[in-house]
């Protein structure tokens, strides 16, 4: 999910961001900002506990600003790039959507380094998703193995299993038939002339 969005970025069909937080790490977007624009921020807790969601927001001289709602607007004291911070306090995996306005200007999301960046994220995300194919395909190519061995060995089984009554008849039968002709030969004996 987190890689569709940035690709919707990208192709500039979505007007909000959206951020996974997995771990308690905080995680920021950029913005750049000149000196006296009103910056608007709003978000929205898509999936998870929105108490567990901390927002911070950094001027480009790293001054912290609180916010106290999920639509605060802000004063741009000085020129230059803008930070918005997402942590999740909680246990369950968490997705914030969020949007920026600076005077209602066209935004930019990411500056080049900023998508170089990125661009190197997703092919280590790719890579990570092709791993885990890969992993899947070997898993499942194994179960079916697993399941196609414990086929042939209950067949194994239940061959072997008839073979042994089978082979216990024919013993039993042999064994009573020796013991009817030793019982006959001796009646034989018994018998007067």
């Amino acid at each position: 999910m987190y890689l569709i969005l940035i690709l919707a970025i990208f192709i500039e069909q979505i007007d909000c961001l959206g951020i996974e937080l997995i771990d308690k790490k905080p995680k920021c977007v950029y913005m750049n900002a000149k000196k006296d624009d009103y910056i608007t921020i709003k978000y929205l807790v898509v999936e998870g506990v929105p108490k567990d969601v901390q927002i911070f927001f950094f001027d480009p001289y790293n001054i912290q600003y609180d916010f106290e709602s999920n639509e605060q607007q802000l004063k741009a004291l000085y020129t230059g790039k803008y930070r918005i911070c997402f942590k999740n306090n909680g246990l369950s995996k968490t997705l914030v959507e969020f949007d920026f306005d600076i005077l209602g200007i066209d935004k930019s999301y990411a500056s080049k380094n900023d998508m170089l960046q990125t661009k190197m994220n997703l092919n280590q995300i790719d890579s990570d998703f092709r791993w885990i194919q890969m992993l899947q395909k070997e898993s499942y190519h194994r179960e079916q193995t697993i399941n196609t061995n414990l086929i042939n060995l209950y067949k194994q089984l239940t061959i072997s299993n008839i073979i042994k009554v089978m082979l216990f008849i024919v013993i039993i039968s042999f064994q009573l038939f020796i013991i009817n002709q030793f019982v006959k030969s001796q009646d034989m004996q018994s018998v007067p002339v």
